[in-house]
C-alpha cells in the first residue's frame, strides 16, 4: 500500500445495494447457536464477506496495477511450455493501461530481471515483447530467487509512478513453474512465511503449476499465505486462458488490504478453521483476506471456546472489517452486528435451534481442512493416514445439512477416501484436488467431481 489513508466509518450495506456509491462489501456474522454450556464449551461463528458483482462496483476500476511476471525458464520448460508461458504474458500485458506497470523476471539456476517494472505504455509493452523473445530454456530451478526478485520489483517501486499523485496500487507477483524448487530456499514453510510477510506489505502472490511434476503443496501454500490464487494447468495450452482470467480478476478488485477482526470477551478463545492467515493478539483475532475481487464470497468459520461461568450470563463478541477503497484511495471500516452468546444449561443447549447456513459452512470448512491435511500426508507417502483424514472429512459432511455444496464435497471426499492405490494418488488427482480446495476457499468451487478425481 502506497500510504495509510485515513479510516472512514462505512455503513455495512446489504448485498448489491451499492451504498454511498463506493465499493462496499457486505459483511455479516452469525452463530450456529448463540448459546454455550455454562460449565464451559464451544460455539461456532460464521463471518461472511460478499463482494458486489462487477456491475455494482461503481464503474471502471480506478486502482492502477503493478504486476511482476516470474517465469521458470529451466530445462524442463522445453516442449512448448515456455513459449506458451511467454505468449500468455504478452497477451496479458497487452490488456494493461498506461497507468499500470509491469515487470518480467526469469529464472533457472540464475535469475535475470529482463524487464524492470515500468509503465505499460505502448513503448513499454513493445520493450517487454522484445525481452520475451530473448528467453530460452536453461538449467535448474531457483524458484525462491526468481520469486523474490519479482517481489522486489514491486516493493522498491515508487507509489506515484512519477505523476506526482499518491494512489493505492494493486500489486501482485505471478509465478509460473513446471518443476520443483531445487536451488535456494526449498522449504515450503519458509517460502510461505515470506509470502505472508509480503502480503502484509500489500504484495500478493499468485502461483501457477504446469504439468505433472511441480509441487502443488508448495505452490498452493505460497498462494494461500500470499493472498493470491493457485492455478493448476494440466496442459500448457490452458496458459492463455489463465492469464486472461487472472488479469480480469485484478481489474475487478474493489478492496485491498481487507481484514476481519473478532474481539473476544475475557476467558474466551477462538480458532479460525478457514484457510486464511490469522493472528491473535490479546483478546483479538485478525484475519487477512487481502485483495477482494468483484463477486467473491468469503466464508470464515471460527470455533469459539469459553470458560465456565454463571448461567444466563451474556458474553459480548464484536466483529469488524477494514479495507482500502482504491477508487477513493481511502481506508474504510465497518462494525458488524452480532448478538452475544448466552451461558445455558446442558438441556437448553441441546434444545437450541441451529442456523443451517452456519452448520453447512462449518462442515464444509472442517472437511476442507481434513482434505488439505490428507493431501499433505499423501504427498509425504503416508497413504494410510491420508485416507483416514479423507474418511473423517466424509463423516463430517455426512452429518451436515445436505445442501448441494455439501453433497458435492461429500462425493469428492468419498472418492479421495476410497482410493486404494498403495503408492498414493495419481499426480493429476492430487493436483486437481489441491486446486479445487483453493477455489472453494474463495467461493469459486466448480462442481466437477470427475475432474477432481481424474476419472
Amino acid at each position: 500500500m502506497s500510504h495509510d489513508p485515513q479510516s472512514v466509518p462505512t455503513p455495512n450495506p446489504a448485498p448489491g445495494s451499492g451504498a454511498t456509491g463506493q465499493y462496499a462489501p457486505h459483511v455479516e456474522a452469525r452463530w450456529e447457536r448463540p448459546v454455550v454450556a455454562a460449565d464451559g464449551g464451544e460455539a461456532t461463528l460464521l463471518v461472511r464477506v460478499v463482494a458486489p458483482a462487477s456491475d455494482e462496483t461503481g464503474g471502471d476500476r480506478a486502482a492502477p496495477l503493478d504486476i511482476a511476471f516470474v517465469l521458470d525458464r529451466s530445462g524442463s520448460m522445453t516442449g512448448g511450455k515456455l513459449e506458451l508461458g511467454k505468449e500468455g504474458v504478452d497477451l496479458a500485458a497487452a490488456r494493461l493501461r498506461d497507468a499500470d506497470r509491469v515487470a518480467l523476471v526469469v529464472y533457472d539456476n540464475a535469475v535475470d530481471t529482463v524487464h524492470p517494472l515500468a509503465p505499460a505504455t505502448p513503448r513499454g509493452k513493445a520493450a517487454l515483447r522484445l525481452a520475451l523473445h530473448g528467453i530460452d530454456p536453461g538449467g535448474s530451478t531457483f524458484l525462491s530467487g526468481g520469486w523474490v526478485a519479482g517481489c522486489q520489483q514491486l516493493a522498491e517501486a515508487p507509489a506515484d509512478s512519477g505523476n506526482g499523485k499518491s494512489a493505492t496500487r494493486i500489486r501482485r507477483a505471478i509465478l509460473l513453474t513446471d518443476g520443483l524448487a531445487n536451488v535456494g530456499i526449498v522449504d515450503p514453510g519458509e517460502l510461505s512465511r515470506h509470502a505472508g510477510e509480503l502480503r502484509q506489505r500489500g504484495i500478493a502472490t499468485t502461483t501457477v503449476g504446469v504439468g505433472a511434476d511441480f509441487d502443488e503443496g508448495l505452490l498452493s501454500a505460497m498462494a494461500e499465505a500470499g493472498g493470491g490464487n493457485f492455478q493448476y494447468v494440466a496442459d500448457p495450452s490452458e496458459l492463455r486462458a489463465f492469464f486472461a482470467t487472472e488479469l480480469q480478476e485484478l481489474f475487478s478488485v474493489g478492496a485491498t488490504g481487507f481484514t476481519v477482526s473478532l474481539a473476544l470477551p475475557a476467558g474466551a478463545t477462538a480458532e479460525l478453521i478457514s484457510a486464511f492467515p490469522a493472528e491473535t493478539s490479546g483478546n483479538r483475532v485478525e484475519v487477512a483476506i487481502g485483495d477482494l475481487p468483484a463477486g467473491d464470497t468469503i466464508e470464515l468459520v471460527f470455533t469459539v471456546k469459553t470458560e465456565p461461568g454463571d448461567r444466563n450470563q451474556e458474553l459480548p463478541f464484536a466483529v469488524s472489517a477494514c479495507w482500502t477503497d482504491p477508487r477513493a484511495d481511502a481506508r474504510r471500516k465497518t462494525a458488524v452486528a452480532l448478538e452475544p452468546v448466552r451461558r445455558v444449561s446442558a438441556e437448553e443447549l441441546a434444545g437450541a435451534a441451529r442456523d443451517e447456513l452456519v452448520a453447512e459452512q462449518a462442515a464444509l470448512q472442517r472437511a476442507a481442512a481434513e482434505r488439505r491435511a490428507g493431501l499433505e500426508l499423501d504427498r509425504a507417502g503416508r497413504v494410510a493416514e491420508s485416507r483416514a483424514r479423507m474418511a473423517h472429512a466424509r463423516s463430517l459432511l455426512s452429518a451436515a445439512p445436505m445442501t448441494d455444496a455439501v453433497a458435492y464435497d461429500l462425493k469428492v471426499s468419498a472418492l479421495l477416501a476410497d482410493d486404494v492405490n498403495p503408492a498414493g494418488y495419481d499426480p493429476h488427482v492430487r493436483k486437481s484436488a489441491q486446486f479445487g480446495e483453493s477455489q472453494r476457499r474463495r467461493g469459486r468451487a466448480e462442481r466437477r467431481v470427475e475432474d477432481t478425481h481424474g476419472s
